[in-house]
């Protein structure tokens, strides 16, 4: 029997290399690498993982393969992709099995940059978060502080507007609130005072329908201080259990301010005074009474339980109640100036010097109070 290969042409026999791969040697033994010659980098890139499937860049042994005279030449693989393809090795060395960033095929980072980039973004997250509830807490509590934090100046008007809108809850809250400072009970009386001068124009005496005109534009205003100062007056002067008990001293100048007060705003009302003006002579009348009350007490405080106050305090209680009582000086009429032929012109009216008749009776009602408090009182301020 004849062998194989006398069956084949002669130039049909390739010696260069065998028939097929050996898998044991994947890649080696291939014409076109002779010794000595260097190995061109990525001559290995066409190959295919697998077993029994060539390259498409080696010729197969049969019909047109070069002969042994002319080594193979292998053609350049074609490039379907610009990522290189690595080869297979049936041993992977400990190297090539640990991920790192040079032998990755993408150039991805490394596990564990990749570890630390992951870390950093959740204590980012975590950060922005807790800042986030930081921020909000932080947010609420200052919008909390600063609906409660409202300065107690501020409070009076509120509660004064609430008292003056529904009078029944006036001993509700006078009950509940503590003693506003007294400063601030004066400024807001001198705010509505200033209101009611901007009014009227003018605090001179007027009569019949100017007279009526005027009252009527400051009919609200008047009603506003009536009730604001009797809230104040019966606060200061007759305080609850749970209040401390009032300085004579402090009633005393809340007393002075609203008889100068009620001084100042008798002259607009008008004559045979109109239904509106009640509540205002009424609030004129209970500050005569506190007057009276107020003595009452330094005197039995002084007199019979031997209390004592400072001379420079009973000197100015002296002084003020001789100022509100006192009568206005009389002033004299101007001569009228002469008038010649050649001047026919009206010279006006003198201006009227009639004082308002509740202005002289509220007047002489508080003189007996002062003359009280001279004979009571008077040797405390050197008076008598």
């Amino acid at each position: 029997m004849a062998h194989p290969l006398t069956q084949h042409p002669p130039n049909m026999i390739g010696f260069g290399a065998p028939a097929t791969m050996s898998p044991l040697s994947f890649g080696f033994g291939q014409p076109g690498m002779t010794l000595g010659s260097p190995v061109r980098p990525g001559a290995f890139n066409g190959l295919h993982h697998g077993f029994g499937v060539t390259s498409p860049g080696l010729t197969s042994p049969g019909f047109g393969s070069a002969g042994p005279s002319s080594p193979l030449k292998r053609a350049s693989p074609p490039r379907t992709s610009s990522m290189p393809i690595p080869t297979l090795s049936n041993k992977r060395t400990r190297r090539a099995s640990s991920v790192s960033s040079s032998s990755s095929p993408v150039g991805s980072p490394s596990l564990s940059s990749r570890r630390m980039d992951d870390d950093d973004r959740r204590e980012r997250k975590i950060a922005g978060s807790k800042a986030i509830k930081r921020i909000r807490k932080e947010t609420e509590e200052s919008s909390t502080t600063s609906d409660a934090s409202l300065p107690s100046t501020s409070h009076l008007p509120i509660l004064m507007d609430i008292i003056n809108e529904d009078p029944s809850l006036a001993p509700r809250i006078l009950r509940r609130i503590p003693q506003p400072p007294l400063d601030n009970c004066l400024e807001q009386l001198e705010r509505i005072v200033a209101k009611i001068g901007r009014a009227t124009g003018s605090w001179d005496v007027q009569e019949g329908y100017v007279a009526t005109r005027r009252w009527n534009r400051v009919e609200e205003q008047v009603d506003n201080f009536t009730k604001t100062a009797s809230t104040y007056l019966k606060f200061f002067s007759q305080p609850s259990s749970t209040q401390e008990p009032v300085e004579p001293n402090t009633l005393y100048h809340l007393l002075h301010a609203l008889t100068a007060h009620a001084l100042q705003i008798l002259p607009i009302v008008p004559d045979g005074p109109p239904t509106s003006a009640r509540p205002f002579l009424e609030l004129a009348n209970l500050v005569l009474t506190t007057w009276g009350t107020w003595l009452t007490r330094i005197s039995d405080e002084v007199n019979n339980r031997g209390g004592m106050f400072p001379h420079s305090m009973a000197q100015s209680w002296a002084d003020g109640l001789d100022q509100l009582a006192r009568e206005p000086p009389q002033t004299t009429q101007a001569a009228a100036p002469s008038v010649s032929w050649a001047m026919p012109m009206s010279m006006p009216a003198p201006p009227s010097t009639r004082e308002n008749p509740l202005v002289i009776g509220f007047r002489h009602a508080l003189q007996p109070i002062r003359d009280r408090f001279m004979n009571e009182l008077g040797w405390l301020a050197a008076r008598g």
